[in-house]
């Protein structure tokens, strides 16, 4: 069975060189996820900016084996709206006023599988595990998008159009597409 641990949270336990240890080993076809993972998400978790969860198989986690098969990331994002979008798109993402500027939103900031175990997850497996992280905090705190920005390619858009994502706009910053999912 896989799981999904907080890596704040592993590395404050016993395990926390094993965890290093499988973080160095895992390898994504997207390097800006590999290095997000290998450089970036302690970094960013002691400063409580995202939480970072990686999936493991449950039986060998238990028995000290760490071995990262997959990994997200999530955070908070004030989602400034582009020109591009109608008042209606604006007003139904905000849920009151089409004349905002700005939302906070539940973003996956980060996303990957380790490519010599990616035959082991499925991505629509470790988007259901993330998407159920999301919805814990839906439950908690509201909230009506989750986002997910992404390279414009076809086989990445296509499969979060295919888990319930439609594209809203590109990031001004980066030219990520933005894609977002109604919670």
């Amino acid at each position: 069975m896989l799981s999904a641990k907080s890596l704040g949270a592993l590395v404050e336990t016993e395990l926390a060189e094993a965890v290093t240890d499988a973080i160095e080993a895992f390898s994504c076809k997207d390097k800006d996820v590999e290095f997000f993972l290998k450089n970036k998400a302690l970094e960013f978790e002691k400063r409580d900016k995202s939480r970072t969860y990686i999936i493991c198989e449950e039986e060998t986690f238990l028995s000290g084996d760490v071995s990262i098969l997959a990994y997200f990331t999530l955070s908070l994002k004030s989602l400034e709206f582009r020109g591009t979008l109608s008042k209606n798109k604006i007003k139904e993402i905000d849920g009151f006023s089409k004349e905002v500027e700005s939302v906070a939103i539940a973003l996956i900031g980060q996303f990957g599988k380790d490519e010599a175990k990616a035959k082991e997850i499925s991505g629509k497996d470790l988007l259901i595990i993330c998407m159920n992280m999301i919805y814990q905090v839906h439950t908690l705190i509201g909230g009506r998008y989750v986002l997910i920005e992404c390279r414009d390619i076809d086989k990445v858009v296509g499969f979060y159009r295919g888990s319930g994502f439609k594209a809203l706009q590109t990031d001004k910053n980066d030219d990520y597409l933005q894609m977002v999912r109604r919670l």
